[in-house]
């Protein structure tokens, strides 16, 4: 009995807090076949306390290192360096998984907030006027 107690109720797995923001993102890294730059743009469909998935049109080969940047109003809110864990080839909707490889501290408070700020303007732009009685 102690073991199916272990198993369902007092097993605690950590909760990561995600966003469902779709912000505007640069991607760019060195191909290793032509070792030349790739540069691409795409947006975001989530972000996590250390993590982002993004939707780009060409998508980085698992475990390349990625410098992802994160836009807003046409100017940068944060830049990082990540490493992509995962790839979805869905060619309507193809994705790639980034892990952040630095400056975490600053990328959950700046990522984060900026996210959460797309949400509320997000919210305000589409449901404000059909929800006020």
């Amino acid at each position: 009995m102690a073991q199916i107690e272990y198993a369902t109720s007092s097993y605690k797995t950590p909760l990561h807090h995600r966003i469902l923001a779709n912000m505007p993102v640069q991607a760019s890294w060195i191909d290793e076949e032509s070792g030349k730059k790739v540069k691409v743009e795409g947006t975001t469909e989530n972000l996590g306390e250390n993590s982002a998935l993004v939707n780009l049109e060409v998508l980085p080969p698992v475990g390349a290192e990625v410098k992802l940047r994160i836009l807003g109003d046409d100017k940068t809110i944060i830049e990082v360096a990540t490493e992509v864990i995962r790839v979805e080839r869905d060619p309507s909707k193809p994705l790639a998984a980034l892990t952040i490889l630095q400056n975490l501290k600053k990328w959950k408070t700046t990522a984060m907030e900026a996210a959460q700020a797309w949400v509320t303007r997000h919210w305000q732009l589409n449901y404000e006027e059909e929800w006020v009685n």
